[in-house]
């Protein structure tokens, strides 16, 4: 008896459930939401990193540039020089 009024009990849900769930077919309009509002944020993200570059070499000064520049200038004429050393054409033993 209690098995047959959960079983009814049961399929009274299950018939009424179209009640508690619809779905508007009619809007469509979130998919283009969606992608305005990513657009909108990957402008405002690159806004954010132009600024943020801008700031920052703003800030930077020629005088703490030099080490790194002499740095890098020492080892292009180490390169160059590797270079011309391993180009040098070969003359032939006489």
């Amino acid at each position: 008896m209690l098995l047959s009024i959960v079983i009814i009990g049961v399929l009274l849900v299950a018939n009424n459930v179209d009640a508690f769930v619809r779905r508007d077919v009619s809007t469509t309009t979130s998919q283009p939401k969606i992608l305005e509002s990513f657009q909108r944020n990957i402008d405002q993200f690159r806004n954010c990193i132009d600024q943020s570059l801008a700031k920052a070499v703003s800030e930077v000064n020629e005088k703490q540039l030099e080490p790194v520049l002499a740095v890098v200038g020492d080892q292009l004429n180490r390169i160059s020089k590797a270079f011309e050393v391993l180009t040098v054409p070969k003359t032939p033993p006489e």
